[in-house]
């Protein structure tokens, strides 16, 4: 065999070989655009998007999906590449076969899931409201696998906060820009069909602002999917049958971690956002003022300049 050819024969192992392949195919997992993944039987939908550091985005698991944060976030991908996906059961991922698997824990392990098979060793994550309890939860739960967390207005699984949120409904029962929101969630109603649950959001709205007249517009504009009504019932009958109790816990995590928060936000309340920053060692914590449950639309500025200086670090 000439050198020439012992030298092709090398060169077309090498291209062939099992983990020079699978290697190949991390990085397809990736790509920028649109994926799917088959993990824990469910069919998960995630898209790539932007460039820089690696940066996942944990949405809620009650059925609202990914969307929202596609279009809020969006000016993230000048700084960071985007992973977004949909939880089980929300958006364009497919539902468990069995409904109690849609509880919040199960959620965590398909992140895990989702981490292995994009051939990632650590994570850098982001996640809001009933997003960021999945988040937190997955760094106590696996504390080695997160290197950044940012918190947006996150929840505290099994954390009895029922107090601070009457409080905060009491201080807005007067002001009439809250009054049909706030007699939607006195009704307290289970959803359903997916329009009856669009309904019930659209009309609780404005209590997730500072300013609704100006800000629930720009939400609405950038949730242009239908909520899913099943994944609400089954992640909180779920949740009932497997609960998650991590409020005692959280000086498990050890990554660098971020916590945002509005001061008017009434459902994941500062005295949240304060607990985790006092009990997770060495977190920031940021209070934007005049700002409900969404700091990316009433306090743009600070908010992108937070995450991107914390994760640019």
């Amino acid at each position: 065999m000439t050198l020439r050819g012992f030298l092709a024969i090398t060169l077309l192992l090498a291209i062939t070989s099992p983990a020079l392949v699978r290697a190949q195919a991390r990085v397809q997992r990736l790509a920028p655009g649109e994926h799917h993944a088959t993990i824990n039987g469910v069919r998960f939908w995630y898209k790539v998007a932007g460039k820089g550091h690696l940066l996942v985005v944990q949405a809620p698991g009650w059925g609202i999906g990914s969307l929202y944060l596609q279009n809020g976030l969006a000016p993230l991908e000048k700084h960071f590449r985007l992973v977004f996906y949909d939880p089980r059961g929300s958006g364009n991922s497919s539902r468990p076969e069995d409904e109690a698997r849609m509880s919040t824990a199960g959620m965590v392990n398909d992140l895990d899931r989702l981490r292995q098979y994009w051939g990632l060793g650590s994570l850098n994550l982001i996640g809001h409201s009933h997003g960021g309890a999945i988040a937190l939860d997955y760094g106590v739960r696996y504390s080695a696998r997160v290197r950044n967390l940012v918190l947006v207005d996150a929840e505290i699984s099994g954390y009895d906060d029922r107090g601070a949120i009457k409080k905060e409904l009491d201080t807005r029962r007067n002001d009439k820009r809250f009054s049909e929101a706030i007699a939607e969630v006195d009704r307290n109603t289970m959803p359903k069909t997916d329009e009856e649950f669009r309904g019930i959001l659209a009309r609780m709205l404005p209590l997730y602002f500072y300013d609704p007249f100006q800000s629930v517009p720009i939400l609405q504009k950038n949730s242009l999917n239908l909520p899913s009504a099943w994944a609400c019932r089954t992640n909180v009958a779920a949740d009932r049958r497997n609960p998650i109790n991590v409020s005692n816990e959280l000086g498990r995590v050890r990554a660098r971690t971020l916590v945002l928060v509005g001061r008017e936000d009434w459902i994941c309340p500062v005295s949240d956002a304060e607990r985790i920053h006092a009990d997770v060692d060495g977190s920031k914590l940021v209070i934007f003022e005049k700002c409900g449950h969404f700091p990316w639309i009433e306090s743009p500025q600070d908010f992108f300049d937070s995450v991107t200086s914390f994760i640019g670090q």
